[in-house]
């Protein structure tokens, strides 16, 4: 099978969505296809490991102000970002569109930056999976003042009404949870015009971390991720400031709160690993209590829980980041709110229960059958398949 996959921006260090599509890119080359990233941005550090797996890489010209990933440098470019893209959805981008080749199946990630015509399957079939909320929020997010709204307002409404004249025809929508599938029909996505399912990701099993990480002889709770404040590092560190129980907190990532976590780094309260990947980020992993993913946006997936997860690590989340993989008392704790107390409630929980990190850990390493990787590409081929019939049924 020969496949193309658009992704806006494929920048290390790599983020859930751009990691996911390099691999799943690989084990669809293993498995012997004929692979091939589309992108707008991208390095030479990202297309050399693309490159090593047998996948090609494919820069497009697309004029935007800033990486899609980026968060711009001012309202103006900001304005003129979405601006572009909004034109993007209406009017084809030659040179995103050339990724549409007779008889290959394109594989869509994320768009913003490249325009939702990129999803409009004109000579092949197109499968967009929906990694966050690009389809009905600029930000991506759908998150207002830490609140869940059910009307994100008229520039919203009509911008989503654009993107989804391209969007319906699309060959498939795959969503990897019931939750963003929901969320997305709750904010006026139609739930006809074209094939919507539900598909959960998986990720490869981590290897043995070598060199193991010195486990440390208190409890230790890990963050990774991006440091920006939607992913909840400023919660977790107002959370920590009223543990008031000896415990380890490591958090590794980088990003816009990255001068909070290294001042409070400075004073000896959490240890600052930087930004992990590969062994060091697995070998971190593996020497958790468990990982902390206090998200504030409703998460579509959550690629560090099922990394924690495969290695049998327990996670604390809270009820917006938890999504359908954490379950409380099995897995994890979820906590009761997104607020500081409850946080540190959930830490203090397991800190000062060893019979209960023990029971959380055997059931993470059981619910990380679910995540089985090769049984995620197996699903992912059937929904080409049916994008196939379905595009032929409709020429």
């Amino acid at each position: 099978m020969d496949i193309t996959h658009v992704q806006s921006s494929l920048v290390a260090p790599l983020g859930g969505a751009e990691s996911y599509v390099l691999a799943l890119a690989t084990e669809q080359v293993r498995r012997g296809a004929d692979v091939e990233i589309v992108t707008g941005w991208t390095d030479r550090r990202t297309v050399e490991r693309a490159q090593r797996a047998g996948i090609r890489v494919r820069s497009v010209r697309v004029r935007r102000p800033y990486r899609p990933d980026q968060h711009g440098g001012g309202a103006a470019a900001k304005v003129a970002f979405h601006a572009l893209d909004l034109i993007g959805a209406v009017t084809p981008v030659p040179s995103v569109l050339d990724a549409q080749k007779t008889g290959r199946v394109v594989h869509v990630h994320r768009f913003q930056g490249l325009g939702a015509q990129a999803l409009r399957a004109r000579h092949a079939p197109v499968v967009h999976t929906v990694h966050d909320y690009c389809l009905v929020d600029t930000t991506s997010t759908t998150i207002r003042d830490g609140r869940e709204p059910d009307d994100l307002g008229d520039v919203q409404r009509l911008r989503a009404r654009a993107i989804w004249s391209a969007a319906r025809r699309a060959t498939v929508l795959v969503f990897p949870s019931e939750r963003t599938l929901a969320r997305h029909r709750a904010l006026g996505m139609p739930s006809d015009g074209v094939d919507q399912r539900v598909l959960p990701h998986g990720w490869p099993a981590p290897a043995p971390a070598l060199p193991p990480m010195t486990p440390s002889v208190r409890p230790r709770f890990v963050f990774l991720g991006k440091l920006q404040a939607a992913k909840g590092v400023t919660l977790l560190l107002q959370a920590w400031e009223l543990l008031g129980v000896d415990a380890e907190l490591v958090i590794a990532g980088d990003g816009p709160e990255r001068s909070a976590v290294e001042r409070a780094a400075a004073t000896g309260r959490v240890i600052y690993a930087g930004w992990l990947d590969g062994d060091a980020k697995a070998a971190l992993i593996a020497s958790a209590t468990a990982l902390v993913f206090p998200s504030l946006w409703p998460e579509t997936f959550g690629l560090v829980i099922a990394e924690s997860l495969l290695s049998g690590r327990p996670v604390i989340a809270t009820p917006q980041a938890a999504g359908s993989f954490v379950r409380d008392g099995e897995n994890g704790i979820v906590t009761t709110g997104a607020n500081p107390e409850s946080l540190a409630g959930a830490l203090r929980c397991l800190a000062l229960d060893p019979a209960l990190r023990d029971r959380l850990a055997r059931g993470a390493a059981d619910s990380a059958l679910a995540l089985d990787f090769a049984t995620h590409v197996d699903r992912v081929a059937a929904v080409y398949a049916d994008a196939r019939e379905i595009f032929a049924r409709r020429r």
